[in-house]
């Protein structure tokens, strides 16, 4: 397909290959995900008073693309008025439904594109991410079953490989969930090896799996459930006809691609970004590559006037062909387990090396990563020994964090305080917080009438009961629940503003805070946590070694609690320990020598 010759068609309306070479161009910029490119090619055909379905139809695909769910919605639906059994549409904009919160719509019109056998797949597949996002596990079971046999048997196998809770109900139903899912990564490893994959290969053009991103936080089997996902992976990577190496040839001034999901307002944002900014420009050639970000105000201002940028169109071949052709010396992944399209991108090499960091600090058995950037400050003789890549010790704790302007807090209602009453913030995402720290909440809720603990909300009601309900079990007196609090999410001044009103602050124990104690901190805002032997579980530890607060450190979870309990009883302490943070806390923000260490590091390998 000649894409000139195309274009020459359309400037002619009367040239009989108009409609044709319309929407062959109008497919071939969406498979590129040049979706304002598509709008542009049936604005000429609109203007020429071209209206077939097959110009609607791509013109509304490419506002669903672009999140302008209300317009692609106007031309879905006009080509739903003259033909109602157009499945394809029908899908599309049942998709639509979805997005824009329509939800009886949405579950209408896909429980009739499911049926046809042109759409069965989209439609599945679709279904099944939306009963997964709302943590619905039985009904994506029931999906899984009703369709045994129509899904691929691996495809079948990883989507309930990933099927797990966000909050678990006990110790024991984690450890037997856990079980289960290591068997069934073994039992399809070995399946694979043995299956033709063919079909696999075309599917994974359009769909990738999941990641097991929230199973890593159930603070069991944690190694060698990662080791064995990744071999799976691995595996499942090899049915692209794509080679694991190329040839590279090393830059004199080297050129480092900076890979991201997530761009946007986020916690790995904040982490990592000014690696890519504050690195010296005359030295490397930075680049910004980005897998699927959501496009908010952040992301227009680093990707403004960028010509070092590149996004990511979702087709593994095309995507790795381009970030080849640039020859980059370096690739380092922000969210390497957080991405499902990263996890498979980093499986074909297009860097002379390759390195994760900890924007989720998990270690990933992948062959394809040389390098884990971590901190000097975040490491100890126990942590040191949990990864598959060379471990590189940065600066202090590895980050160049901005400042938080102060000015940046906006008063919201949510939490009162008050003189005689003392708020304790747990302010992580709920799935961080297992059954095996239930205990030091239960002690302060029993124990203290004047102690209110404030959790951050999950978004979905069904998770917040389950976590309360799990609480409220394990407490001598049923009514002291009512102690304890769920905060919204919200943007990120209105978040300060919870911390603000929080007395202290206390660690989620299996999976440590990162970017919100950065910001507690930068409030004043004493945290209680204790030594981990993972990284997951010492991030908070090494944010205060930084500070020379190591006081606020314990050393198993007795002490944990008995030094809650020594915070509680002591305002004045708490005061004490607020004022060494505003005297230390400069040591956090704006750390040039992170910078200067990431540079060493990448002039030196």
């Amino acid at each position: 397909m000649d894409i000139n010759i195309l274009k020459e068609d359309l400037q002619n309306p009367k040239n009989p290959r108009f409609l044709q070479s319309a929407v062959n161009l109008c497919l071939h910029y969406n498979n590129l995900g040049k979706f304002l490119e598509t709008i542009d090619v049936t604005n000429k055909a609109l203007k020429n008073r071209v209206y077939h379905n097959a110009i609607i139809g791509n013109r509304g695909y490419a506002y669903l693309k672009l999140k302008k769910y209300n317009l692609a919605i106007k031309y879905f639906k006009k080509i739903l008025t003259k033909n109602k059994n157009d499945n394809f549409t029908k899908f599309n904009y049942a998709v639509c439904l979805k997005l824009t919160n329509n939800n009886t719509g949405y579950l209408k019109l896909i429980n009739e594109t499911i049926a046809n056998d042109q759409t069965f797949l989209n439609s599945f597949l679709d279904l099944y991410e939306y009963y997964r996002n709302l943590n619905k596990v039985t009904e994506c079971l029931k999906l899984l079953n009703l369709y045994d046999k129509k899904i691929n048997r691996t495809l079948k196998n990883l989507l309930q490989i990933n099927l797990f809770p966000i909050v678990y109900k006990s110790k024991e139903e984690t450890e037997k969930i856990i079980d289960n899912i290591d068997v069934e990564i073994k039992n399809s490893i070995s399946e694979l090896k043995l299956r033709d994959c063919k079909d696999l290969k075309v599917l994974l053009n359009h769909y990738l799996p999941p990641t097991n991103f929230y199973l890593s936080y159930a603070n069991y089997k944690t190694l060698e459930i990662q080791k064995n996902y990744s071999i799976l992976l691995e595996n499942i990577s090899n049915n692209f006809d794509i080679k694991k190496e190329h040839a590279i040839v090393k830059n004199r001034r080297k050129k480092v691609a900076f890979v991201s999901s997530i761009l946007n307002r986020h916690t790995v944002t904040n982490l990592f970004i000014n690696w890519y900014k504050l690195i010296n420009k005359d030295k490397f050639e930075p680049w910004l590559i980005d897998t699927g970000s959501i496009q908010d105000d952040h992301y227009a201002k680093l990707v403004k006037n960028n010509d070092k940028y590149y996004r990511t169109i979702g087709n593994l071949e095309i995507d790795i062909n381009f970030l080849r052709k640039q020859n980059f010396d370096f690739v380092i992944f922000f969210d390497y387990h957080m991405s499902r399209y990263n996890q498979f991108l980093s499986r074909f090499k297009f860097g002379h090396k390759t390195c994760v960091t900890w924007g989720h600090p998990l270690t990933t058995y992948n062959k394809g990563i040389d390098f884990f950037l971590s901190g000097e400050e975040l490491e100890n003789s126990l942590t040191e020994k949990n990864y598959s890549e060379k471990l590189i010790k940065l600066n202090n704790l590895s980050v160049c964090y901005s400042d938080i302007p102060q000015d940046d807090i906006e008063k919201n209602n949510y939490v009162e305080k008050k003189e005689d009453e003392i708020n304790i913030g747990i302010l992580q995402s709920m799935f961080k917080i297992l059954p095996d720290e239930d205990e030091v909440f239960v002690n302060i809720l029993n124990n203290f009438k004047k102690t209110n603990l404030y959790f951050l909300s999950s978004g979905l009601n069904s998770i917040d009961k389950l976590f309360k309900n799990r609480i409220a079990e394990k407490l001598s007196k049923k009514n002291n629940i009512e102690k304890l609090y769920f905060l919204p999410k919200t943007k990120r001044k209105f978040y300060l503003d919870y911390i603000k009103n929080m007395d202290f602050l206390i660690d989620s124990l299996s999976w440590s805070g990162g970017n919100t104690h950065f910001e507690a901190l930068s409030l004043n805002k004493p945290i209680l946590t204790v030594h981990g032997s993972t990284l997951k579980q010492n991030v908070t530890s090494g944010l205060l070694k930084r500070i020379n607060c190591k006081s606020l450190i314990q050393e198993n979870k007795n002490d944990f609690f008995k030094k809650i309990e020594y915070f509680i009883n002591n305002k004045s302490f708490i005061s004490k320990n607020s004022l060494i943070i505003e005297k230390n806390k400069m040591l956090l923000f704006n750390d040039m020598s992170t910078i200067n260490s990431l540079e060493d590091f990448l002039s030196k390998n």
